[in-house]
């Protein structure tokens, strides 16, 4: 009867520990910004409607853009919240599926009523997107 209520005690515990630090987003719009030939930034390209889905799994190290290829990240750095009197942002560098470098962003634009963005640097052009946070029950 003791191995069982430890059994029981156990199963407990592990249950609480197995929830994963999951967080899953919605995009609702998009818009990129590229490096012309001279290698000088352009200007945002005109913001596009999206419905994606994207998620930030730190129990994997992982950040997931279910765009129409899915984008694989896997997070090697996570970088201190940076806080400003416009911005949070809390930063990862990472490595895609072909091991190119990229930096993603998650933004809280304070000055903008706290609109959450997520921004997807590589080293020639930049991914914007508005997000909103998804519940799950």
């Amino acid at each position: 009867m003791k191995f069982f209520k430890y059994l029981l005690f156990f199963l407990f515990i592990t249950s609480f520990s197995s929830f994963a630090q999951q967080f899953r987003f919605k995009t609702t719009q998009m818009t990129v910004l590229e490096k012309d030939n001279k290698n000088n930034w352009g200007k945002w390209s005109t913001p596009e409607k999206t419905e994606m889905y994207v998620t930030l799994d730190y129990d994997k190290d992982k950040i997931v853009i279910y765009s129409r290829e899915i984008q694989h990240y896997t997070i090697v750095e996570y970088l201190d919240k940076e806080v400003t009197k416009t911005d949070e942002i809390n930063s990862y560098l990472c490595k895609n599926q072909l091991g190119t470098p990229v930096k993603i962003s998650f933004m809280t634009r304070i000055d903008q009523g706290n609109k959450p963005q997520l921004y997807v640097y590589f080293k020639d052009f930049v991914f914007c997107y508005d997000i909103v946070e998804e519940v799950t029950k």
